[in-house]
C-alpha cells in the first residue's frame, strides 16, 4: 500500500464528508511499538487543522481487563488444553476485540472533545462489529472502505 495514496484518500474523504475529527484504532504504545511518532491519520488531521484522537486501550488498561497476553498465556499454561490452547486463545481474542471495540465507541461518544462528523480508522476485522455497536447506540455510520488498499 502506498502511504501517499492513503494520505490522499484520507484527505479526500475528510474534505468530501466535512470531517471534523479523525480517530484511530491506535495508542501511544502502539505507535512506539511500530517505531513511529505519528500515524498518517494524525498527519492528515494536522494538515487540515482538525482534531485527532487515538482510542485504543493502553497495555495497563488491557492488563486490568485481563485481555492481554499475560492472563491468556497463564491460563493456557495452567490448564494444558488438548488443542494446545488454540481454541481458548481464539475465544479470548474474540472477547478482547469485543471489549476494545466498545471502549473505542464509548471514547468517541463521551470524550470532552467529541466532534462530528468523525472519521474512524480501524482494521478490517473490526469494521462491521464497530458499525453494529455505533448503530446500537442510535447513531448512523457510513463505511467508506471495508479493507483499504491503494
Amino acid at each position: 500500500m502506498s502511504v501517499s495514496a492513503y494520505r490522499d484518500e484520507l484527505t479526500r474523504i475528510c474534505r468530501q464528508e466535512s470531517i471534523r475529527r479523525i480517530a484511530e484504532e491506535m495508542s501511544a504504545e502502539g505507535l512506539a511499538r511500530h517505531g513511529v511518532t505519528m500515524t498518517v491519520g494524525a498527519q492528515v488531521a494536522a494538515a487540515l487543522g482538525i482534531e485527532h484522537r487515538n482510542v485504543d486501550l493502553t497495555a495497563a488498561e488491557r492488563n486490568m481487563l485481563s485481555i492481554d497476553d499475560g492472563p491468556v498465556l497463564a491460563i493456557v499454561q495452567r490448564f494444558h488444553p488438548s488443542d494446545g490452547g488454540a481454541g481458548f486463545r481464539e475465544a479470548m481474542d474474540d472477547l478482547g476485540h469485543a471489549v476494545r471495540e466498545r471502549v473505542w465507541v464509548a471514547r468517541l461518544l463521551t470524550e470532552s472533545k467529541a466532534v462530528w462528523p468523525t472519521l474512524f480508522v480501524c482494521g478490517s476485522d473490526h469494521v462491521e462489529s464497530v458499525r453494529r455497536i455505533i448503530r446500537a447506540v442510535g447513531m448512523d455510520s457510513i463505511v467508506l472502505h471495508r479493507d483499504y488498499e491503494a
